[in-house]
């Protein structure tokens, strides 16, 4: 009984009024009832539910789907795709980037032997038999290189779907743990002071949105498309680094202006004078 009124206290939402507010009148009213102990009592055993709540439910969150997604790649999908892949498909490349990225290759070999014996050895001494033979040894070792990156590609794809799978189960077997988590997440935040705020939304902001995030959204987006095998289009990544930051930079703004403008106003305006 106990617990099922902690976890019900626990993730109760933050309405218009602040919690602390309400905490302020019920804490006057246990005053003036003498029960301010058994008030003080109450509140340290909910927020020691609500932070272990929260922690568990964080790490939930982060091993479940990595642990299931890497079981499932170890021991059913690695050697299934690999068998599915090296006998009933005859492709070799995934994706035409792939191709074109084999072939570049392949003609820096054949002009990297060419240049080695013409340096080694005189015009009239090279063999192009043996120069053939080398170059087709390369080749073969490049096509096993390719192929086994194609089976890379395809296992990526399904252990990310997996893992994403399992993650959306985590979240809706878990709703009530995540409201808990959302009110001790917002209760951490608002305990701080109006200078760690700041600091702290500054940070995340200069992150995201600051000078030098560009180069780290570009590392982002080129990491992820090799991951999944497509093709290093720099059109496409200057296109998403000049328009999502911008994007990001007009969310903070409106969460800025829409909900701490109201809740707290000292912490926007510590905020301004920090980011000037």
């Amino acid at each position: 009984m106990k617990s099922s009124r902690l976890t019900a206290i626990a993730y109760e939402s933050i309405g218009l009024v602040p919690r602390s507010i309400t905490r302020t009148f019920s804490r006057f009213k246990a005053e003036l009832t003498n029960q301010s102990s058994s008030l003080v009592l109450k509140e340290f055993r909910l927020a020691k539910y609500q932070a272990l709540a929260s922690l568990q439910y964080i790490g939930c969150l982060f091993f479940i789907p990595l642990g299931v997604s890497f079981f499932f790649q170890k021991c059913f999908l690695e050697s299934w795709i690999q068998n599915w892949w090296n006998v009933y498909q005859s492709q070799i490349f995934l994706t035409s980037f792939q191709e074109e990225k084999a072939l570049k290759k392949l003609q820096e070999i054949e002009e990297l032997f060419w240049l080695d014996k013409v340096m080694t050895y005189s015009s009239n001494k090279i063999q192009s038999q043996d120069l053939t033979k080398e170059i087709y040894q390369q080749t073969i070792e490049l096509v096993q290189i390719y192929n086994n990156d194609s089976i890379k590609i395809v296992l990526n794809l399904l252990t990310d779907l997996i893992w994403f799978i399992s993650l959306s189960f985590l979240f809706i077997l878990g709703k009530e743990r995540l409201v808990i988590l959302n009110s001790w997440a917002q209760e951490l935040f608002y305990s701080l002071s109006d200078t760690m705020k700041a600091f702290f939304i500054l940070l995340l902001t200069d992150l995201c949105i600051g000078f030098h995030s560009p180069h780290g959204w570009e590392i982002v987006i080129s990491s992820c498309l090799e991951h999944f095998g497509f093709v290093h289009n720099k059109h496409v990544i200057s296109c998403f680094v000049s328009t999502f930051p911008v994007i990001l930079d007009t969310v903070f703004k409106y969460l800025i202006f829409r909900h701490l403008n109201r809740i707290s106003p000292s912490i926007v305006a510590t905020y301004h004078t920090m980011n000037e």
